[in-house]
């Protein structure tokens, strides 16, 4: 478990259709193509494994997602309905925003529940895991000048543990975590801006600005790569390590309508 993931899927719904890779130092290899069962919603991929999940039928599966290639191992049946599913190196949580939750560890193409919680703070907007700390942020304010809170804590060993909050930062949008760092992108009128946290032993979780970008639809990641997507196939690639953020490049030739981009840490 100690190598990082480089591993990144690309996902449809509406007809299975998957193709993975390796993003690595912002650099992209393409590696197969293959097709799923239709209707995936959620994603979450770990330093070896990838978890898929269906929000309204609860079906899913697990299975072994390492050096770009992805191999099923079981199929599962989940609760439904959780609007969130982050991993982290060896673990996974499922958050709805009633404050319910499930831990477990996710390694080696396995699930295995290790906890259930009924006490976690409601109302998340968005939420993403480095190897080992899990950072999330709820939007509040008015149209014109929103802000957020944020909490913070490791994900680890199939459990969460709280480590600490931010009760007013700036507007963080959704977020986006490597192994060890954590991107804000938060729409302000026709571009996104841009913030960055180290991500670590879950604390000292502090964003700052790093600048402006034109709109994404997506953005996934790999253990030390941003991949920013366009619906119709537009690619940007960055890398994001130990708090910096780097701009590598436009990617060409991606195929428009992926739904999910899922990869590990």
């Amino acid at each position: 478990m100690t190598t990082p993931n480089t591993s990144i899927l690309f996902y449809r719904p509406d007809n299975g259709q998957a193709g993975t890779g390796t993003l690595s130092g912002g650099h992209w290899q393409a590696k197969a193509t293959l097709h799923l069962p239709t209707g995936y919603t959620h994603g979450a991929a770990s330093r070896d494994s990838l978890l898929l999940y269906n929000q309204s039928t609860g079906a899913g599966e697990v299975g072994t997602f390492t050096n770009g290639t992805y191999t099923r191992v079981n199929t599962h049946g989940f609760a439904l309905n959780w609007i969130f599913i982050e991993a982290s190196s060896d673990s996974v949580i499922f958050y709805n925003s009633s404050g319910r939750g499930v831990t477990g560890t996710l390694k080696n193409g396995a699930f295995q529940q290790v906890r259930v919680y009924d006490n976690f703070s409601s109302g998340w907007g968005t939420m993403a895991s480095s190897g080992d700390t899990l950072v999330s942020a709820a939007r509040h304010g008015s149209t014109e000048f929103p802000w957020s809170n944020v909490g913070y804590g490791t994900l680890s060993g199939g459990v969460y543990t709280d480590k600490g909050s931010i009760p007013r930062d700036a507007f963080l949008g959704e977020l986006t975590a490597t192994s060890d760092s954590v991107l804000s992108w938060a729409r302000a009128g026709g571009e996104l801006e841009f913030r960055v946290s180290k991500a670590a032993n879950g604390t000292g979780i502090s964003f700052q600005e790093v600048g402006t970008s034109g709109l994404w639809s997506k953005v996934g990641r790999t253990s030390d790569s941003l991949f920013f997507y366009k619906d119709d196939g537009t690619a940007w690639i960055s890398t994001l390590v130990s708090g910096n953020y780097t701009n590598v490049g436009p990617l060409p030739q991606v195929s428009s309508g992926w739904t999910l981009i899922e990869g590990g840490v």
